[in-house]
C-alpha cells in the first residue's frame, strides 16, 4: 500500500511538469525487464520501441525514406532524414529552373532536439495569426549517403500549400524528372513520410503504439579546439507525443523509486536520452557502457519507467543492439 501511495503523491508532485491530464489508477512496480533494439552493426535500422509492451513496434531501414511532413497537428513542419546525414540549403530563388549550386549555399541539418524552430527547412513558409503561405524558396536538398558511403545525389525542391495539405514539386539538380505530388493530411498519425525514389511510404507505427526511437541521427559535436561540426551517432529519440524524460546519475539504478525522483528535470527535448550512455574504448576497440547514467522515463499513458542501458552488442558480439533494462514505478 506504500508503493501506491506514493505513486499518487508522485504523480500530484509532477502536475507542474507535465500537461494536465487525468491520473494513471494506482498500481504495483513492476518486475525488472530486458528489452533490446535491433539497429544492426551498421546502424541500418530504425527501431521504434513499445515500453508497455516491452517489444518493437515496428522497424524499417533507414534509407527507406527522406522527408517527414507533419500530418495530425495542422502544423507545417517538414523534417529531413537525419539518419543519412541529409542536409538542404535555401537558395532564396523562386524560379525553379534556376541553376543550384552545393557549394554557393549554406547547407544545415535538422538539430537533434526536436525543436520544430531548428529544422533546415523551417523556413519555408511565414504566418500570421490566422494564416500561413509559402514564401515559394527553391532548396537544394542532399541526400545524404548510402551505407557504402556514397552520395544519394541532390533535389530541388519547393513547398507550397494547397489548402490543408502540402504540395512538392522536386526535380533533379539538372531539372530532370520534374514531379509535383501532393501530401494529403492523415490526423491519425503525427507524420507521413515521403521517399523521392517510392513516393509515400509507410514507417512509423501509430502514435500510441511506441515510447522510443532507437536510429541513427544527425547531431552537433565539438573538437577539441572548440570548433563544432556535424556528426552522426546511433542513439535513442522520444517519441514527440507526451513522452517526457529525465536523465539521473545521482541515484544508484537499483535504488530509484517513485519517491525520490522528484527532484529529476523532465523534458520532451527529444534526444535527453540520445547518444551519450555509450562510448568507445580505443584501447579495448569497443563500445562501453557509461555506469550509473540512469534515466526516468514518463511514458505517453502516464506509466513512469526507470531505465538504463547494460550492453551495445548482441549475444554473438555484434555492436549495434542497444541492450537495456527497464522497471515500471
Amino acid at each position: 500500500m506504500r508503493c501506491l501511495s506514493l505513486i499518487v503523491l508522485l504523480l500530484l508532485s509532477l502536475q507542474s511538469c507535465f500537461k494536465e491530464e487525468a491520473l494513471i489508477p494506482p498500481h504495483e512496480q513492476g518486475d525488472l525487464e530486458v528489452g533490446q533494439a535491433a539497429l544492426g552493426s551498421f546502424y541500418e535500422n530504425q527501431v521504434y520501441f513499445d515500453l508497455y509492451e516491452n517489444q518493437a513496434a515496428s522497424s524499417s531501414s533507414i534509407y527507406t525514406w527522406d522527408l517527414s511532413f507533419e500530418s495530425s497537428g495542422g502544423g507545417w513542419i517538414i523534417r529531413l532524414n537525419s539518419a543519412k546525414f541529409m542536409l538542404a540549403g535555401n537558395s532564396y530563388d523562386t524560379v525553379f529552373t534556376s541553376d543550384l549550386l552545393l557549394e554557393d549555399l549554406e547547407m544545415i541539418f535538422d538539430k537533434s532536439d526536436g525543436n520544430p524552430d531548428s529544422t533546415a527547412l523551417g523556413n519555408w513558409f511565414e504566418t500570421s495569426e490566422d494564416s500561413a503561405w509559402s514564401n515559394r524558396y527553391v532548396y537544394l536538398v542532399d541526400r545524404g549517403s548510402d551505407q557504402e558511403g556514397s552520395s544519394l545525389g541532390q533535389k530541388k525542391v519547393r513547398f507550397e500549400m494547397q489548402g490543408e495539405y502540402f504540395r512538392m514539386r522536386y526535380a533533379n539538380a539538372d531539372n530532370s524528372a520534374d514531379t509535383t505530388v501532393l501530401i494529403i493530411r492523415d490526423p491519425s498519425i503525427d507524420r507521413i513520410y515521403y521517399s523521392f525514389d517510392e513516393g509515400m511510404v509507410d514507417i512509423a507505427p501509430l502514435p500510441g503504439q511506441w515510447s522510443l526511437l532507437f536510429t541513427r541521427y544527425t547531431t552537433m559535436l565539438v573538437t577539441d579546439e572548440g570548433e563544432d561540426y556535424p556528426y552522426l551517432v546511433a542513439g535513442v529519440l522520444l517519441n514527440p507525443n507526451e513522452v517526457l524524460a529525465a536523465r539521473d546519475t545521482i541515484h544508484d539504478f537499483m535504488d530509484i523509486t517513485a519517491d525520490n525522483i522528484t527532484g529529476l528535470e523532465f523534458t520532451t527535448r527529444a534526444d535527453v536520452i540520445g547518444y551519450e550512455w555509450k562510448y568507445y574504448d580505443f584501447d579495448m576497440g569497443v563500445y562501453t557502457i557509461v555506469p550509473d547514467m540512469n534515466y526516468v522515463i514518463r511514458d505517453r499513458d502516464g506509466y513512469l519507467y526507470k531505465f538504463r542501458f547494460v550492453d551495445f552488442y548482441n549475444d554473438q558480439g555484434v555492436k549495434g543492439f542497444p541492450t537495456f533494462e527497464f522497471v515500471r514505478l
